[in-house]
């Protein structure tokens, strides 16, 4: 029986990362990280996701689009996901997709009709989407409010606002995913999140190539990384690290069923 920790990213962006894949997943291994889901946001990443899928059998993918894109969605990119999410059991979410107003490089009226558009297609074939949502809690309980009885379900990735924002997205059944945001020293509100979150409701990320936690913080980030925020989640928790990255490693098959993987 494998007695080492078995840790997940559940969020990355291998296709923005410097260092070539096949090196990436060794370092991964070596980091006791045993698959990674690597995430699209636009026409163009989303097809470097299924070339990924394609070419290793440790890394999985969803596909969406960003909001920071919405503008530029085409109709036929929309028609391509959802035939490739259709088909291709690798694919195992949509997404990532949302609100962003923090910076707004795309209108809010386009950013609600793409991000309708994915959570509609999200429905329809019965997969689960990954959100992105910042500075737009208020904008994200309104439409999320309009699926509820839709069996809408999915994570909302890199959490990172308030308590009370929290037990919305565990009230509609979402899932929250922390990354190395929360080894920050100021990130005391995310923390008081993870005491309140019930251990199966919580997934880890990197985000990688980005938010790379303590001590490498302000370095490019890789998916091994997700270790180092796993056993910080389960040291500040009070649980063990094995038992904890099992966890969490069921909690991201219950999210993304397509997942096959045998410890």
């Amino acid at each position: 029986m494998n007695d080492k920790p078995a840790w997940v990213d559940s969020h990355c962006h291998l296709e923005m990362l410097k260092d070539d894949v096949s090196g990436t997943l060794d370092k991964c291994r070596e980091a006791d990280v045993v698959f990674c889901i690597t995430i699209g946001t636009d026409h163009e990443s989303n097809q470097r996701v299924k070339q990924f899928c394609g070419d290793y059998d440790t890394i999985y993918g969803t596909l969406g689009f960003h909001p920071h894109g919405a503008s530029s969605v085409k109709e036929e990119h929309l028609d391509w996901i959802k035939e490739e999410l259709s088909t291709n059991q690798k694919l195992v979410a949509v997404g990532e997709c949302g609100y962003d107003l923090y910076y707004e490089h795309s209108g809010r009226e386009d950013q609600e009709e793409v991000f309708r558009k994915q959570l509609d297609l999200a429905v329809e074939l019965d997969l689960p989407v990954v959100i992105h949502s910042r500075d737009a809690d208020s904008m994200m309980k309104e439409m999320l409010d309009s699926y509820k009885g839709k069996n809408l379900k999915g994570v909302v990735h890199c959490f990172t606002s308030d308590l009370p924002q929290a037990r919305i997205y565990l009230d509609y059944g979402f899932l929250l995913s922390f990354n190395g945001i929360c080894t920050f020293p100021q990130a005391k509100e995310i923390r008081e999140v993870l005491e309140f979150i019930p251990v199966d409701r919580i997934l880890l990320e990197t985000d990688a190539p980005f938010l790379s936690p303590v001590p490498f913080r302000g370095k490019p980030n890789f998916p091994g990384r997700v270790s180092i925020v796993g056993e910080y989640v389960a040291d500040f928790l009070k649980l063990d690290r094995e038992e904890f990255s099992k966890q969490v490693l069921t909690n991201t098959i219950n999210t993304f069923p397509r997942i096959n993987y045998e410890n």
